[in-house]
């Protein structure tokens, strides 16, 4: 069963016949297609944890530049240590706090690049929620850059932590430093010798999980790019997973589980994923869809283009045929059109329901028409209409003058009558005073 993440519906449902996790709050959502595939809880505001990190690394690589050099303050250690990796005046870039943040969730290292972008973590925390609300989260409240648990109110659902996910690991940096197995963090002012980081996500590479002395194998899982774990303080386990299957980004999410049961809850939710989203290509990037009109260019029509491959998730048991796609055109195009421009949208249908909605761009240039063309009139027709009204106008002159023509010469005729009756006239005339007729 397949619903729509926008739709708000609740959980109970689709859990009742879903992977079972010990996580009370979790989703199966595919941000592809916007997918909610599966869901327990999926909108009931849990603590997220270090998740938390993946916004802050996110607004960090948009505010600041991987290169720059952030100086530690010393509120920046004011912290619950885990992973602890800098100290107060460390010069250190914001690419390695990246990693230290999303590889072993050091809480400095985050509120660390929090006060490089805000001066202060409460001043980011505002941002956070502001990027948060940006991009669709309804129900998540941001207080700490780190995920630490210092006061009530810091928490998010399932829903949005797959939204924040999604957001993050679009962003190629993050991506990258999010599917990170090992790194080294080089030396600096503070830290003089190299710093080995190993990836928390184990679905990465495969390793072992521990838990107050109980290891837990992690087999890697095929297709897995990136997410987060995270703990919190009264040892419950949260957790977000990015996989992609055959082309559909497919996010998991376990939240109020346990470190025990937190990589078996992935896993559960990454099978059933794999088990329940079948890719479907409802057309192709580059493909050509029917014209749309045009104004002011040098031709009244431009053929719209698919801009990416119109991929869905054709849920088990549909048949292919109930899949469409109509080419939806702006209103009033005008040119010049430039190729690759958005000129439109493709919706795909699922039977009468829009699944998806992907940009349409112009197939290639359209070049401002001449005076007609605001109108819709293409500069061919225009030089039609041209030559026509020159060809009428030719036609009508030429009239005048075969008329003017006939008519001189009709005049001419009558003229030479004339001269002919009068010259008979006047013969008559002769012939009868010669021959003394008295008429």
């Amino acid at each position: 069963m397949v619903v729509t993440l926008m739709a708000g519906t609740a959980g109970t449902a689709l859990a009742a016949s879903g992977p079972d996790v010990e996580g009370t709050g979790a989703i199966v959502y595919c941000a592809t297609t916007d997918e909610v595939i599966w869901e327990k809880n999926s909108n009931k505001q849990y603590n997220l944890a270090s998740i938390t990190k993946l916004m802050t690394c996110l607004i960090a690589v948009e505010e600041l530049g991987l290169d720059t050099v952030v100086t530690v303050d010393k509120e920046a250690t004011n912290v619950k240590k885990y992973e602890s990796v800098v100290y107060e005046g460390e010069e250190i870039t914001v690419e390695n706090l990246l990693y230290e943040a999303l590889l072993v969730s050091a809480n400095d290292a985050a509120k660390a690049l929090a006060i490089a972008v805000s001066g202060s973590e409460e001043e980011f925390a505002k941002l956070m929620n502001e990027r948060a609300a940006q991009i669709g989260c309804t129900k998540t409240n941001f207080i700490t850059a780190s995920g630490v648990w210092i006061q009530s109110g810091h928490g998010s659902t399932a829903k949005d932590v797959a939204l924040i996910a999604a957001e993050a690991l679009k962003n190629d940096d993050i991506r990258r430093i999010a599917g990170t197995v090992e790194y080294t963090v080089p030396p600096t002012n503070k830290n003089k010798e190299e710093r080995e980081l190993e990836s928390s996500n184990l679905f990465l590479a495969g390793g072992e999980a521990e838990w107050w002395g109980q290891k837990f194998p992690v087999e890697p899982f095929e297709g897995v790019f990136g997410g987060k774990t995270g703990t919190t303080n009264k040892n419950k386990a949260t957790m977000v997973v990015g996989c992609d299957f055959d082309g559909l980004e497919v996010y998991v999410v376990t939240l109020n589980s346990i470190p025990e049961k937190r990589y078996a809850d992935i896993k559960k939710l990454l099978d059933y994923a794999k088990e329940n989203v079948q890719r479907y290509d409802a057309f192709k990037k580059g493909d050509i869809f029917e014209e749309g009109s045009l104004l002011y260019g040098a031709t009244n029509k431009v053929a719209g283009m698919a801009a990416e491959d119109g991929i869905i998730n054709l849920p088990e048991g549909a048949s292919a045929s109930l899949v469409t796609t109509k080419a939806v055109y702006d209103e009033e195009l005008r040119a010049p059109i430039t190729k690759g421009q958005v000129i439109g949208r493709l919706d795909i249908y699922m039977a009468d329901e829009i699944v998806r909605t992907l940009d349409m761009v112009a197939s290639e240039d359209v070049e401002e028409g001449w005076f007609l063309s605001k109108w819709g009139i293409t500069n061919l027709q225009t030089l039609v209409i041209i030559g026509a009204a020159v060809l009428v106008i030719g036609l009508i002159v030429m009239i005048f003058v075969l008329r003017a023509i006939n008519k001189k010469k009709r005049e001419e005729a009558r003229k030479a009558r004339l001269r002919r009756m009068v010259l008979k006239q006047m013969e008559q005339d002769l012939d009868h005073r010669q021959r003394n007729w008295p008429y």
